[in-house]
């Protein structure tokens, strides 16, 4: 399920500067236009109206302020289990793992390492046993197998070993029609997956105001078969944007649009997300930025704008920089993360990445997981209907009294307070006594605990062998 957020929204912008970003896209989008290289795509858009050349289109207004109005603001993604679902527009928070790196981090050495099918396995085991996770990322791409399959068999491990909804990558048409196909025969039937979708598939434009061909093929594959797709491009400010942090809000925003029309002329009414995950680009590092503090006041904004047109909102809050768990990692994840969900995101950053897509680490994962278990208390808030019962404690008590052993603390205190699982609060010498570890000790600990325990695969064995027949006629090992 995923979590309430109980206190009052954070705005950074006002209502005129959100009308005078949606004009300026809106300017973009009519008379710059974006490149859509798929000849059946511009052929759809060109038959509702849309200006085409060659493959440039530019979007009328009204075309877009229609997509805006019939796309589908409220999805559901569902786990095996249907009680585990991921709610969208519902105003709850969700929390995912990264959908796939290159390197995985072993966080004992601090050295990274091309990620096998093992190190999959136990990525999706890990996300599946994290109680604030509710999306599992597969984390990792297997370097082991055939890159020409290594979508297949990640779904096929995600469809097989979470009993959660869960986020990976797609890499092509071709798989996407495997993958669809998987995800029909887990869910039961083409309708069942259409009402009870176990994924929501994420296209990318390239900034600026382009789209790759394979992913307007995934896209048409994920739009025919009713399923939600989020669009999430990564403008990043002086590099594939403009060097103004505004500006290029509005371009990820003309980008985002024009991906949400593109959907809503295939399929109206599709169910989306918008995706605001801008970045600045870092000068000096030459390298993208997930921890900035302009990262926060980005992720902010597009959510503001996100909701302003009625979306679920997508935004890359809740990681860092740092490639190792340490003060940086600890101030960015947090700062950018309470920026982004008090501005009201439905779902945050892929957690469990070291650095800005440098490596998955899952010792890290483990300790974000107890990261959103703060922010959940801190989300939740303050109950006053309870001050008349807390004033008749006070009165029993009288001066001097002491609340540790009444009613109205038996009944509340593990309600009432947060206890962490890694994070310690121990006297120092207790601290030393029980082997005076620190949160990365604990979280290694944990992982070897997750580890080592045998979960029955939650699918039927029904289901199994037809996704082992499907593999079987493609010529694909498991």
């Amino acid at each position: 399920m995923g979590f309430k957020c109980n206190i009052p929204k954070y705005s950074i912008l006002s209502k005129k500067d959100i009308n005078i970003i949606d004009d300026f896209s809106i300017k973009i989008l009519k008379n710059i236009g974006v490149k859509i290289p798929h000849k059946n795509i511009i052929n759809i858009l060109y038959e509702k109206g849309a200006n085409i050349d060659k493959n440039i289109v530019k979007f009328p207004e009204e075309l877009v302020r229609e997509a805006i109005e019939i796309a589908g603001k409220k999805h559901i993604l569902y786990g095996l289990n249907r009680d585990n679902k991921a709610e969208f527009g519902y105003g709850m928070l969700n929390f995912n793992g990264s959908g796939g790196q290159y390197q995985i981090v072993d966080q004992k050495s601090l050295k990274r390492h091309n990620p096998t099918i093992e190190d999959l396995k136990l990525s999706i085991k890990i996300g599946d046993s994290l109680e604030n996770i509710n999306i599992v990322g597969a984390m990792v791409v297997p370097s082991d197998i055939s890159p020409e399959i290594t979508d297949i068999i990640t779904f096929y491990y995600l469809l097989t070993s979470t009993s959660k909804p869960f986020t990976g990558w797609v890499f092509s048409r071709e798989s996407a029609k495997v993958i669809i196909e998987m995800m029909e025969i887990a869910a039961g039937s083409k309708e069942e997956l259409k009402n009870f979708p176990f994924y929501e598939i994420f296209i990318e434009p390239i900034s600026p105001l382009s789209f790759r061909k394979e992913s307007l093929e995934i896209l048409l594959e994920f739009a025919n078969a009713g399923l939600p797709i989020g669009f999430s491009p990564m403008v990043q400010v002086g590099a594939t944007g403009p060097c103004s942090l505004i500006g290029t809000i509005a371009q990820e925003n003309a980008e985002i649009l024009s991906g949400i029309t593109i959907a809503q002329c295939i399929k109206p009414g599709l169910p989306v997300s918008y995706g605001g995950i801008p970045h600045i680009f870092d000068m000096k590092a030459q390298m993208i930025s997930f921890g900035s503090p302009e990262q926060a006041l980005m992720a902010a904004a597009m959510t503001q704008v996100g909701k302003f047109y009625g979306f679920p909102v997508y935004n890359n809050t809740g990681m860092s920089d740092s490639k190792c768990v340490d003060a940086q990692y600890g101030i960015e994840s947090a700062a950018t993360l309470a920026f982004g969900a008090l501005a009201g995101g439905d779902i945050f950053g892929h957690l469990g990445i070291s650095g800005a897509d440098n490596a998955a680490n899952l010792t890290q994962l483990i300790i974000d997981n107890e990261m959103v278990g703060y922010f959940l208390r801190l989300f939740s808030g303050l109950n006053i209907s309870e001050i008349d019962e807390a004033y008749e404690e006070i009165v029993n008590e009288g001066i001097g009294g002491n609340f540790l052993g009444n009613d109205m603390t038996v009944k509340n205190f593990r309600r009432e307070i947060w206890y962490p699982h890694l994070f310690d609060r121990l006297p120092w010498d207790s601290w030393k006594m029980n082997k005076g570890e620190n949160i990365i000790e604990k979280a290694i600990e944990k992982e070897k605990t997750i580890k080592s325990i045998n979960k029955i695969p939650p699918i039927e064995d029904y289901k199994l062998l037809e996704l082992k027949k499907i593999l079987k006629i493609k010529n694909i090992k498991i």
